[in-house]
């Protein structure tokens, strides 16, 4: 993990904003740890509202699904043969797929931010793994 992804960096930003007023000193392990809890939790809702909507994968060429490597050199030969409908309806529905998928995985983010420890906020603050 070694670029935040912009949505936790924005929230991070808002947070060491809000506790400018405050020291460093002032902030509690728990205090920290809630801020980041609360940032993750927020990030992954925007993630979903993002991607777990109808072209939310399939319309976003930076997370669109493309075939695996090892259909390409099929996709190529359907295409050569006027098949090509096959390969984006096989397209269509691996981000279909992830797009109703998303709303699925949140409550499992969710819950793992929820039972994260002091340590391990720490390890996603310093950017560790």
């Amino acid at each position: 993990m070694r670029r935040l992804p912009a949505f936790l960096a924005a929230a991070l930003l808002c947070l060491a904003t809000a506790a400018h007023a405050l020291s460093l000193g002032d902030l509690t392990n728990k205090d920290a740890t809630g801020g980041l809890k609360e940032a993750l939790t927020q990030g992954a809702g925007k993630a979903v509202d993002l991607l777990g909507r109808n072209d939310g994968f399939l319309g976003n060429a930076k997370v669109k699904i493309p075939l695996p490597e090892g259909l390409r050199d099929v996709e190529g030969l359907m295409r050569g043969m006027g098949m090509g409908k096959y390969a984006d309806e096989l397209v269509t529905a691996m981000n279909r797929a992830a797009e109703a998928a998303v709303p699925e995985a949140k409550t499992l983010l969710v819950n793992s931010i929820k039972q994260m420890s002091v340590q391990d906020a720490k390890g996603i603050l310093t950017g560790g793994d």
